[in-house]
């Protein structure tokens, strides 16, 4: 018997759903550890003044996660519902069959976007566009191949966590060492991407292995992997429009604030950021239990918020605690920090309202409502965008600030209205009787 390990056995006879309140908490320290060492490396380039070398890796950065994300293609969401809902002796087999339609789902996508980096880089890419992105690409292609959602769907979303995490150390710790020697700071914060994802997606399906559930190459159809891909597909347009709306505010901010501006955004914003993540991981460690609590014939906005109370009461104190500290710093301090405590204080809010927003669209997506959740989001975006450009010329940060929280309130109306409105009307209707 494996040692220090929870068996195939043991987990299924635990039904595979260890506590999400335990998942949360590893996913949280996972990102606070992650997410941290970037934050900490940042605030060193800050102190040494590099504000050029700070915006250009925040920059690429920002969008090599954002490559990931589309890599990824929703399948976290999609194989733990699908996980969530097979039977206990079915998990080991459904887990299988998922992840290499996933994978070459994602596999077929990574090559796209990695052809398209290789053009950008040598046509519209300046010198450290030229030297990253063929550094990062490997980390694309790596990505297609890990197991975040296998471990979601068998409630062990933690251990995804703490795998995950060591792309963010490793970036850290070379955006440490580019700031001393930046002539070669592009080649050495690619190299680190891709080594820590390729880290992170060999420790995966190591556990995968000593847990007694290996990843053993199997074969898959063109149709399972076309099904999988347009289910993916609606997850992924739920997630893409935040995601892209978050760029297009540092595309804005460029063109408001200039450069240097844009490094000191990113910086105060990602705090916000942070908060928002964290809340999401709380959200994640709970998806199973949600899926399996929404039932269709009585699926309300109380039963979707009752299942994510923990998120709601966090997003609660976070955006409380962001909105006195980000203050506190434009206050009592001077210079590039009080700007970016400005940044924190004015984001905060958007903490709350897009929180209330991810708990309708999880809730939506727990009931398969995919699609629903992709137009509600794509609007969200659209709205969002042409806010960002107007308020911004008008308000600047205040008005970025703004139309975020414009397009949280567009995107919860429309999948409440979708899915949520009779089912709560019905509701309603029998209280009062």
């Amino acid at each position: 018997m494996r040692s220090g390990f929870l068996q195939w056995d043991r987990l299924s006879a635990m039904g595979g759903r260890p506590r999400g309140s335990t998942n949360a908490v590893l996913l949280i320290v996972s990102f606070a550890v992650g997410q941290g060492s970037i934050f900490l490396a940042q605030t060193w380039l800050i102190h040494l003044g590099a504000l050029d070398l700070l915006a250009a890796f925040a920059t690429h950065f920002s969008f090599a996660i954002l490559a990931l994300i589309i890599v990824d293609f929703g399948v976290p969401v999609v194989v733990a519902r699908r996980i969530s809902l097979a039977g206990d002796g079915e998990m080991l087999d459904v887990a299988r069959r998922c992840y290499w339609q996933a994978s070459v789902v994602r596999l077929g996508v990574a090559l796209v976007l990695s052809v398209a980096a290789f053009i950008y880089a040598w046509i519209g890419g300046d010198g450290f566009s030229r030297a990253y992105i063929p550094a990062a690409i490997p980390a694309l292609l790596i990505s297609a191949f890990n197991a975040a959602g296998i471990f979601d769907g068998l409630g062990l979303s933690g251990i995804s966590g703490l795998t995950g995490m060591l792309a963010y150390i490793a970036s850290a710790v070379a955006l440490v060492a580019a700031g001393a020697q930046s002539g070669d700071a592009g080649v050495i914060l690619g190299v680190a991407l891709s080594v820590g994802y390729g880290i992170a997606v060999v420790a995966q399906l190591v556990v995968l292995w000593r847990l007694g559930c290996p990843m053993r190459v199997g074969t898959t159809s063109f149709a399972d992997c076309g099904a999988f891909a347009r289910e993916g597909l609606g997850v992924l347009f739920a997630i893409l429009p935040g995601q892209l709306s978050f760029r297009f505010q540092i595309v804005v901010c460029a063109a408001v604030l200039g450069q240097a501006g844009v490094g000191l955004f990113v910086y105060g914003r990602q705090i916000a950021a942070a908060a928002s993540q964290v809340l999401e991981f709380v959200r994640r460690a709970h998806f199973p239990g949600m899926v399996r609590a929404l039932q269709p014939a009585g699926a309300t906005v109380r039963a979707g918020f009752a299942a994510q109370q923990l998120a709601t009461l966090l997003a609660i104190a976070l955006t409380l605690g962001l909105m006195l500290v980000g203050g506190g710093c434009f206050l009592l301090l001077s210079g590039a920090f009080a700007q970016s405590g400005l940044v924190v204080a004015l984001f905060s809010v958007g903490v709350m309202t897009g929180a209330l927003s991810q708990t309708l669209a999880q809730a939506a997506q727990g009931l398969g409502r995919f699609r629903v959740v992709a137009l509600a989001a794509v609007l969200a975006m659209l709205i969002g965008f042409a806010a960002s450009a107007g308020l911004a010329a008008l308000l600047g940060l205040v008005g970025l600030a703004v139309a975020e929280v414009v397009a949280h309130v567009v995107g919860a109306l429309v999948i409440w209205a979708s899915v949520f409105r009779r089912a709560d009307g019905r509701k309603t209707l029998r209280v009062s009787a």
